[in-house]
């Protein structure tokens, strides 16, 4: 490292830079700042991309009224963005109520700021365990994410490939194994929104 790449290690200090200061910063909000509308947002996206994908490649295992075959995931998206709009909803409450800090007086709000704020951090730091499926993508059980993961050919593009374990059940599986992975995906995104709903 030293000889080729960084010999008077500016780049080791910049980069531990960055990270001290996003560590610091994430350690003082009072609030996570992630926002689970993107999650939607790219979520939708994805589901289009997909669906240009299974166009794109016309095999057996998709049908011509991709559409129709698409309806769950495109339920689950609808659910986790009007989920994600209410927690966001809940995020404005907490600091229009209750201020940034919980800093007010009387005892009882004071408990119920800190109560909504750490249900709110919670939620937030947990949403994204909720997209991991516990079987794998087929033939590659490493890859456990539901919505992103590496494509298995084009590792130029490893990071866009859009449901992983889909696009796989689509290349060699039959339309049933189709069916039911992305009933899996499904359900995987419903709990991730009714999650993000719980107080």
């Amino acid at each position: 490292m030293i000889t080729f790449i960084d010999s008077d290690m500016r780049l080791h200090l910049a980069v531990a830079q960055v990270w001290g200061l996003l560590t610091i910063r994430l350690a003082d909000d009072p609030v996570l700042q992630l926002c689970p509308t993107c999650y939607a947002k790219a979520l939708k996206k994805y589901i289009r991309l997909f669906e240009q994908q299974m166009h794109q490649r016309s095999i057996q295992a998709a049908p011509a009224s991709t559409r129709k075959k698409l309806h769950r995931l495109r339920a689950a998206q609808r659910q986790l963005e009007t989920n994600a709009i209410a927690f966001e909803y809940d995020k404005r409450r907490l600091r229009s109520v209750y201020g940034e800090d919980c800093q007010m007086t009387g005892r009882r709000r004071h408990a119920s700021c800190l109560a909504l704020r750490t249900s709110i951090n919670d939620r937030l730091s947990n949403l994204e365990r909720h997209f991991i499926d516990p079987n794998g993508v087929p033939d590659r059980k490493w890859y456990k994410h539901a919505l992103v993961g590496p494509g298995k050919w084009d590792w130029a593009e490893a990071d866009h490939q859009p449901f992983p374990a889909l696009a796989a059940a689509l290349e060699t599986g039959t339309r049933q194994q189709f069916q039911q992975c992305e009933k899996d995906i499904a359900n995987i995104i419903h709990e991730a929104a009714w999650f993000l709903r719980e107080i």
